[in-house]
């Protein structure tokens, strides 16, 4: 399984099922992006004498769940996915890509982030192919950075701007059994419930849940 970092962990494989989270760039301020860094290295330095598998997962999810505290607070910079025509761009995008980059099991977008849940499609046919060997070691970076691309211009142009609109880094995480799948479906549903933003994950305007999986979920 090829593994990378940036800012976050990333661990891929062609096929695999994940939990992704995309945000908007300024969306973090520079003082909470510096306290989740020194997050990590805290709990790297914690469990610096054990590095099993679990340990990783560990780091990788407690990571993540401080990240998105902060990104829920929505307390900084643009909140453009609230806006009818841009979320539109962004999930028209994001269902064109369903069944050729990936199996689409679900998504939400917020006000300044984006989750999906989704299997890779390991099909070297499709149009999206790229023969960069980088690229077909870490698929779900370019298949996201094949949608932020796209969705950044469309939505720049229809904001009348220039500049950055996606933040450069994701969250991807291998869902490794059927229980995570479960619960990261159930989690990217129910953001906007426990943003309290709606009492029932239905109720808004920018979710998607893959029909097999919906009774599950009620």
């Amino acid at each position: 399984m090829p593994f990378y970092r940036r800012n976050l962990p990333h661990l891929q494989f062609q096929g695999g099922e994940y939990f992704v989270t995309f945000r908007l760039f300024g969306s973090l301020p520079a003082n909470t992006i510096q306290e989740l860094k020194s997050y990590r290295k805290q709990i790297q330095d914690e469990l610096k004498n054990n590095v099993r598998e679990e340990n990783r997962i560990n780091i990788e999810r407690k990571i993540f769940a401080k990240y998105e505290s902060e990104l829920d607070k929505n307390s900084c910079g643009p909140k453009w996915l609230s806006m009818p025509d841009i979320a539109g761009i962004i999930k028209d995008s994001i269902h064109f890509r369903d069944g050729k980059q990936y199996d689409l099991y679900a998504y939400c977008l917020m006000s300044n982030h984006v989750h999906m849940v989704f299997r890779h499609i390991n099909n070297e046919t499709h149009e999206f192919t790229v023969k960069s060997r980088e690229l077909e070691v870490f698929p779900i970076t370019h298949i996201l950075g094949n949608l932020k691309k796209y969705t950044s211009r469309k939505c720049n142009q229809a904001l009348k701007r220039k500049g950055s609109f996606w933040q450069a880094e994701n969250f991807d995480r291998l869902i490794r059994s059927d229980a995570e799948l479960e619960s990261c479906v159930f989690y990217t549903l129910n953001n906007p419930v426990k943003a309290n933003l709606v009492s029932h994950w239905q109720q808004w305007p920018h979710t998607y849940c893959k029909p097999e999986f919906l009774e599950s979920i009620r």
